[in-house]
């Protein structure tokens, strides 16, 4: 199977306009919309520069932190971001323009690109998913070159994509993954291993991140997230997903259309088996909407192959895409005046909340319970450290990881701030369109995320047996923080949770705690009467504690 012809690779023509249409869009929407969504998450990682953050690669941080030097407040954090995101749709474009095999109607395919609302919304957002679609259209674009013209080049420029592609989300694995498995034959050609070997050498300082981290990412990916069976996460993936492919028409198209050529093949091989991969996730996870968005460039690309094929109904996906164009233009006008709130989107009224917040402390430092994007917003608007701890029923978040952070809010009085009330004293703090909170002083404040609990070997248990776990405690506490741990009486626990119910049993550790060195203990405990799966975490807790943190990864056990 032979490529379609490219067209003059960067010819000015009108892909130009559709490019400059929405840079312009981008850089206005970038100044007038408050952070939105994760971005203060994100706008967190730059501040401490790394090769790695606990649930994504760095390129994020350092689109912001490049941003941010450059210009201030959220033009600053959004900065490369609208730009990758508006080469998106440019590159993109290109790839159907060459596709095509005749002149492209432009019409089409600008209505087509712009009614997306995952590109819409990853083309100027300063979050991940930002860079990887662009790295995705751009690994497409290079690997689409490769097959015409094996070259030394060609395969260097392909691998380096690839390592970029890596740095900025683990799900563009997936479309490396598909591509390699749509053209098989790649694995005897000699200049694929130098891809391969370009990509490994640039992604080396990720990797020697995760291992020295101990792979939190990975650890968080595959265990982090999984839970037992649960019918409404497939029933939620395959409602959402039909909504945002068209709804449902786009996907169709993209699966019924016949590839021409090799490329067109890993188009195909790339969208079924996306939208497959995170079918067969959802039976074990929930998974997010915006999850299948490496697999959009595909789908449009091959939509746009087929539409242009139909004998008729031709009427009806324009009005579709009218439609859905619509559906986008709402949704940005909305991200900049606030009309109605979407949820985990724009429904904090991020700047308001954060004056309100500061106001109702007491001038005392804020600490956040079981919230990763308030904290970030809080600092991002007041420019005022603060701090984020979580219990056992929410997540690890990148402030796990902030030692430096942590120990400025020891042994402080501090505005506690929780979704729920804590104690009698707690005030309730309500955001004009936003949300409820409440805020508690809470002197003494301690947390300890640098004792690490490592299980020297994972096994199963017996019910109601008597069971052992081997663990050892790695001690990075500071000396003052050594004596709070005295002073404060803190003790370990273990926590293990039945998957199945969410039942949680408590065991607390009934003998002296040694955390000075890193000698291996026994932790005894008896397992519950009821047989099935569950997790299981440590925790080191004070008297009164108000969090049940972690303090070791989730590990998976059976009791029989």
């Amino acid at each position: 199977m032979q490529l379609n012809q490219s067209a003059k690779p960067f010819g000015i023509n009108r892909s130009w306009w559709l490019l400059g249409l929405i840079l312009i869009v981008n850089f206005i929407q970038s100044i007038l919309s408050p952070l939105l969504n994760d971005e203060p998450y994100y706008w967190l990682y730059a501040q401490y520069p790394s090769w790695g953050y606990f649930d994504h690669p760095p390129m994020v941080a350092f689109l912001i932190k490049l941003g941010s030097s450059l210009f201030a407040n959220e033009i600053g954090v959004r900065l490369l971001s609208a730009i990758l995101g508006s080469l998106t749709f440019f590159v993109l474009y290109k790839i159907i323009e060459d596709e095509a095999g005749r002149p492209i109607n432009f019409k089409l395919a600008a209505l087509l690109l712009l009614s997306s609302l995952f590109l819409n919304l990853y083309s100027f957002l300063a979050i991940p998913d930002t860079p990887m679609l662009f790295f995705g259209v751009l690994f497409l674009y290079t690997y689409r070159r490769y097959l015409k013209a094996d070259s030394f080049l060609n395969a260097v420029i392909l691998g380096v994509v690839t390592a970029l592609l890596l740095y900025s989300k683990y799900h563009g694995i997936l479309l490396v993954g598909f591509t390699v498995l749509s053209n098989i034959r790649l694995i005897f050609k000699r200049s694929f291993y130098l891809v391969f070997i370009v990509a490994i050498c640039l992604y080396i300082p990720h990797i020697y991140w995760e291992f020295q981290n101990d792979f939190p990412t990975i650890r968080f990916q595959f265990t982090g997230r999984v839970n037992a069976f649960d019918i409404q996460h497939v029933l939620s993936y395959l409602g959402e997903q039909a909504a945002v492919t068209g709804p449902l028409i786009l996907l169709v198209f993209s699966i019924l259309y016949k590839p021409k050529n090799q490329f067109q093949k890993a188009l195909k091989y790339n969208v079924a088996g996306i939208f497959i991969f995170f079918f067969i996730s959802s039976f074990k996870e929930m998974v997010n909407m915006h999850w299948t968005a490496i697999a959009f460039p595909g789908m449009l690309c091959l939509a746009y192959l087929y539409i242009g094929e139909l004998k008729s109904g031709k009427k009806f996906v324009w009005g579709l895409l009218i439609f859905n164009l619509i559906i986008v233009l709402v949704f940005r006008v909305n991200m900049i005046f606030n009309i109605f709130p979407v949820s985990n989107f724009n429904d904090r009224n991020p700047s308001l909340m954060a004056s309100v917040l500061k106001s109702k402390s007491n001038g005392y430092p804020l600490v956040f319970a079981d919230m990763y994007n308030e904290p970030s917003y809080y600092r991002f608007y007041t420019h005022d450290d603060c701090f984020a701890v979580n219990n056992i029923w929410y997540k690890k978040t990148q402030y796990n990881y902030l030692p430096g952070l942590e120990q400025q809010f020891q042994d402080k009085t501090v505005s506690y701030v929780s979704i729920g009330a804590i104690n009698s004293s707690s005030q309730k703090v309500s955001i004009p369109k936003g949300k409820t909170y409440y805020i508690t002083t809470t002197p003494g404040f301690v947390s300890f995320n640098n004792i690490k609990i490592d299980v020297l070997k994972a096994a199963n248990f017996k019910t109601s047996a008597e069971a052992i776990i081997p663990i050892t405690i790695d001690n990075k506490l500071t000396a003052t923080q050594q004596q709070l741990f005295k002073l404060k009486g803190a003790y370990l626990i273990l926590a293990l949770i039945n998957n199945k119910t969410q039942a949680p049993f408590y065991f607390k550790y009934d003998k002296p705690l040694d955390i000075t060195g890193n000698k291996p203990l026994d932790f005894t405990f008896k397992a519950p009467a009821e047989k099935g799966q569950y997790r299981y975490i440590f925790s080191v807790v004070t008297p009164g504690h108000i969090s049940t943190g972690f303090n070791s990864n989730i590990y998976n056990c059976n009791i029989e």
